[in-house]
């Protein structure tokens, strides 16, 4: 149940941006049983078929959270359910990235496959509280330089996607404390690859609030010449400071532990373990 002295307020915005269609899909909601529901999912596979991949595991997630189930379960049908509905004609192939944040009370639980991603923000700075399923992920953990990694004719691959196969590997990372003021920040890669991690606290603080700041931030990945599908989701506690002066204290990116520790080995051009089962391949041939 959600903790009735919490105020809280949600808002998700979702775009197509410069793209023909919207494979995101998004989630934002109180359950019956009070508990908060937060998701982002980014469809592959090209045109109906990413947008049908995105919103089956959503729609099979919430079910499932509905139903009773716990947020394990609950991720390993939705994967099933997308897998199923990728043998269908003009489907196959398809799959999706899937970020979640499940609240219960005054605390919260993530779930993570692929490369969107949950921020925590706070006064004293945001914090990337997921790790991406990448091949850039990968490579900086091997000791590779973003520039590098970044030349690769794989940047752009996922490692692990869902409902590309009939099991998934899932990232589940908490409990974590609500603790107020706090944002909780979910996004496709649609914004952060257009966004640096640090920009993201000034441009959410200054439009005045969730509703204005996610609207903010996916204005201003689109402005920064994002070409893909632009999707937030922010669920915001309490009343965090709305500038980067006077007494607010500085914001400070925090890398997640893949940035802070690399491990070395393998060349930056080899392909990750389970690049074909995984990123938009689609977008190369679909881009001019």
């Amino acid at each position: 149940m959600a903790d009735p002295m919490l105020p809280l307020r949600l808002a998700a915005e979702s775009v197509t941006g410069r793209r023909e269609a919207n494979e995101d899909a998004i989630l934002a909601e109180t359950l019956p049983d009070g508990r908060i529901l937060l998701a982002v999912a980014d469809g592959m596979g090209g045109h109906a078929a990413g947008e049908v991949a995105s919103r089956v595991a959503l729609e099979s997630l919430r079910t499932c959270l509905l139903e009773g189930k716990g947020l394990e379960e609950s991720l390993a049908v939705a994967n099933r359910e997308v897998f199923r509905r990728a043998q269908e004609p003009g489907k196959q192939g398809m799959g999706t990235t899937l970020a979640v944040a499940l609240v219960e009370g005054t605390s919260f639980r993530l779930a993570n496959v692929g490369d969107s991603r949950v921020y925590l923000l706070r006064k004293e700075g945001i914090r990337q509280l997921t790790e991406d399923h990448s091949f850039l992920a990968e490579a900086l953990k091997r000791g590779h330089s973003h520039e590098e990694a970044s030349l690769s004719r794989w940047k752009d691959a996922l490692t692990r996607s869902v409902g590309t196969t009939d099991s998934v590997k899932a990232d589940f990372f908490g409990p974590f404390a609500v603790e107020p003021p706090m944002a909780l920040i979910l996004c496709s890669d649609g914004l952060y690859k257009a966004l640096p991690t640090p920009d993201l606290p000034g441009i959410y603080l200054r439009a005045g609030g969730p509703r204005g700041g996610v609207q903010a931030l996916v204005l201003e990945a689109f402005e920064r010449g994002s070409d893909d599908n632009i999707s937030a989701v922010v669920a915001e506690w309490g009343e965090l400071p709305r500038a980067l002066s006077g007494g607010t204290m500085p914001m400070e990116y925090q890398p997640p532990a893949e940035e802070a520790q690399p491990v070395q080995g393998g060349p930056p051009d080899e392909p990750p373990p389970e690049a074909g089962h995984g990123r938009r391949w689609w977008h190369w041939w679909k881009r001019p």
